[in-house]
């Protein structure tokens, strides 16, 4: 796993999931893996105590042939796996750190292998009074059975974490998702979602 601290031009190599959702870093990530290309590889990863790289679909399916994915993605964490006597295998997930694809290639078993460097996550900054309506606005999409969130209560004062946990759980395409995954600069990510928000009234 990568050190969260580490700078922009720490590069490495990892496999490619191409998903039709945004992961941020400190989403749940649950998945049913069923094809061999990915049981696969996460038989490896595991081995090695690895997670992967998990980016947005641009073109193409999670299914078959390679999809074209988004540059920029999340690297996630492993946490828990079981493997049903269907043989498909039940992953839990954290996402971890944000990383840009320098250069990918497809393998013939047409898993993507990419070389990435990992981006710095934002840095803390505690919501100040007046934000608060989005403390109660994501304590509100907790109620919903779908919305599941890593249990840290303190890092529900910090709003990277709480503007992304909006951003993942809002009715909004995943391409306005994305765009927030890409934003580096907090200010813009507020003003973004905040626009979002008011799309959606």
């Amino acid at each position: 796993m990568p050190n969260t601290q580490q700078s922009q031009s720490k590069t490495s190599v990892l496999p490619i999931f191409p998903l039709q959702r945004v992961v941020f870093p400190d989403s749940v990530l649950r998945l049913q893996i069923f094809e061999q290309r990915y049981l696969d590889m996460i038989a490896r990863q595991l081995s090695n105590n690895q997670g992967f790289g998990v980016c947005l679909i641009k073109k193409g399916n999670e299914t078959g042939v390679a999809a074209t994915p988004f540059k920029l993605g999340t690297y996630v964490e492993i946490v828990d796996f079981d493997q049903k006597q269907d043989g498909i295998l039940l992953l839990t997930c954290i996402g971890r750190q944000r990383f840009t694809i320098n250069s990918q290639t497809v393998l013939p078993d047409r898993l993507i292998s990419a070389n990435v460097s990992f981006i710095d996550n934002l840095e803390d900054s505690l919501i100040s009074g007046e934000q608060n309506e989005l403390i109660n606005l994501l304590e509100d999409l907790t109620q919903h059975p779908q919305v599941e969130i890593i249990e840290s209560p303190e890092r529900w004062q910090c709003m990277d974490f709480v503007v992304e946990r909006l951003t993942e759980f809002l009715p909004v395409n995943e391409f306005q998702k994305q765009a927030i995954l890409e934003e580096n600069d907090l200010k813009t990510r507020i003003a973004m979602l905040y626009q979002m928000l008011a799309w959606l009234k």
